[in-house]
């Protein structure tokens, strides 16, 4: 591949102005494609939306996924060597679509603490809201860079990848995977909450429940978004 590869982002909606439905990009997952070695767009659904509603901790928002929508939507997809999940507040309809594309096309994919959520969720898994005081006092912090320890299966693609079985993460969710859908569950906070998700067989289809794009600076870290994109430049 002589060029730089395109990497998706998919674009997370922002229900908090008085005007504006906005959907966005998180700025720190672009740059960590930047630098990487990858060039990074949006992603957005091309349709309406069809239902809101307002959760704890999630919103929720459905889409019009009609055939035609779906195919203009899957086209912006195609554009691109590989995808990224990211996290936010709203679990939509259509993350979940690009999710079950990504796995049926073999396109890399990496989901970001929901985006991790939304790859369970569109195969077949589910979460939960039990413990949601426990949760947003061991597993929340907008400002705890060191927030628990995450020990990593010896077996996973992860631990290949970045040589590391334990180490330190940041963390920004209130609930909690239950059951992975067609994921194995590759890794655990120190209370056995599940933060490592892998597809078995499918090149790069990996969850994470933290939120790596915040500490690039950790060579473990960074190591994520780097051998994501080489994975994709060997693999074209």
């Amino acid at each position: 591949m002589n060029k730089k590869p395109i990497i998706g982002i998919v674009g997370k909606p922002q229900c908090d102005d008085v005007i504006w439905n906005k959907i966005c990009i998180s700025n720190e997952i672009k740059d960590a494609i930047n630098k990487n070695g990858g060039v990074a767009i949006g992603i957005i659904p091309q349709s309406k939306i069809k239902q809101i509603k307002e959760g704890k901790p999630f919103s929720y928002q459905n889409y019009y996924l009609d055939e035609k929508s779906l195919s203009d939507l899957f086209s912006t997809i195609d554009l691109c060597d590989g995808i990224i999940l990211e996290g936010g507040i709203t679990i939509c309809d259509y993350e979940q679509e690009i999710a079950k594309y990504c796995i049926e096309k073999n396109i890399p994919l990496l989901g970001i603490c929901c985006g991790c959520i939304n790859m369970a969720l569109a195969t077949g898994g589910s979460i939960s809201l039990e413990n949601y005081d426990y949760l947003k006092e061991k597993h929340f912090s907008l400002l705890n860079m060191e927030m628990h320890d995450v020990i990593i299966d010896k077996d996973s693609k992860l631990y290949s990848m970045i040589k590391k079985d334990k180490f330190i993460v940041n963390s920004i969710h209130k609930c909690k995977i239950d059951n992975p859908g067609a994921y194995s569950i590759k890794g655990f906070a120190n209370d056995n909450i599940i933060e490592l998700l892998e597809l078995d067989g499918k090149g790069f289809n990996i969850g994470v429940q933290w939120h790596p794009e915040f500490i690039t600076d950790k060579e473990e870290e960074n190591q994520i978004f780097k051998k994501f994109i080489d994975y994709i430049i060997k693999s074209n």
